[in-house]
């Protein structure tokens, strides 16, 4: 009985060993899929600025002033482009780039794309 109970026992932890080498792999397939996704939106996204002008300007009317792209997305606008932006203490609004992509709302400043 002993003898069966430790093949047994070491037949389970090969097939745990199996499992989690399959484990592993599905992990990393799934990386895999998520860059390949990532890498897609952002095409998508170039070809889209370039079918309208990176520097169009979205216009959301003049009733109301968002503080900022995060605002605006909340209130269900999901395009990506140029919003009119006036934030806290600010004297002024003015034209902020909006990324409205990975959960949306990110406001891009300057040159160096700084999201916040």
């Amino acid at each position: 009985i002993h003898v069966a109970f430790l093949q047994t026992l070491e037949s389970c932890f090969q097939e745990q060993l199996r499992l989690q080498a399959q484990v592993r792999l599905l992990e990393h397939s799934i990386k895999q899929q998520q860059a390949k996704i990532v890498q897609l939106l952002m095409e998508r996204d170039a070809q889209v600025r370039q079918r309208r002008g990176e520097n169009s300007v979205i216009n959301l009317g003049e009733g109301r002033e968002y503080k900022d792209c995060a605002e605006i997305y909340k209130t269900g606008h999901t395009e990506n482009g140029f919003y009119k932006i006036k934030p806290l203490r600010s004297p002024n609004a003015f034209l902020a780039y909006c990324d409205m992509s990975e959960g949306g709302g990110w406001t891009s400043l300057g040159e160096g794309n700084i999201r916040t």
